[in-house]
């Protein structure tokens, strides 16, 4: 779904496709954010939304009926601006995490890292740093939940030119020292 040239749900595909095309299947990899992710950042906050949506309804409904005629539209009023208060920017918190669940990721060919970050509908950052400017890859483990599920931090260090450009951290990868190996190869691929 394309709404604007910033926000392309396809632009993923298209990005792996061309490298596809230019290095081979086999030289080009894709990080994204893990089912981790999806399920206690996206699906899980959800349903608790709309659970406590349905617990606000319930609420609403049952005093309105106690409230006398007179009070009635200064009540409705009232529930509608802290239902405002209170659930639009929780929508809009769930919405940017899915954006970012879709369309921050990362692409490693042998000659380059792509790095592309979706800040919100209306921007996107991305960049490309050259392998041979990649000093340190590693994978941050901590915290007992993501020892269970097997999810981490991919960090990856390279010469800086810019503030933003000497660090790239991901979260909530998959199987990260599988994906770390990966990498590795690819990257070795070139020199090889």
């Amino acid at each position: 779904m394309k709404i604007l040239s910033t926000f392309d749900s396809n632009f993923k595909q298209e990005i792996v496709n061309k490298n596809v095309e230019k290095y081979w299947k086999e030289n080009v990899f894709l990080i994204s954010h893990g089912k981790f992710y999806y399920y206690f950042y996206i699906l899980l906050p959800i349903i608790f939304s709309f659970v406590w949506l349905l617990f606000y309804m319930t609420i609403f409904f049952y005093l309105l009926s106690s409230i006398s005629s007179e009070f009635k539209t200064a009540y409705i009023l009232f529930w509608i601006v802290v239902f405002l208060i209170l659930f639009i920017p929780l929508w809009f918190k769930l919405l940017k995490k899915y954006v970012d669940y879709i369309l921050d990721f990362i692409v490693i060919t042998p000659k380059n890292l792509i790095h592309y970050d979706q800040e919100w509908i209306l921007s996107r950052k991305w960049r490309t740093i050259d392998v041979e400017k990649i000093k340190t890859l590693t994978v941050n483990k901590n915290w007992l939940l993501r020892s269970v599920f097997n999810f981490w931090n991919i960090i990856i260090l390279t010469e800086w030119a810019e503030l933003w450009e000497w660090q790239i951290d991901f979260y909530y990868v998959d199987e990260p020292e599988k994906v770390k190996n990966i990498i590795v190869d690819i990257m070795w691929e070139k020199v090889e």
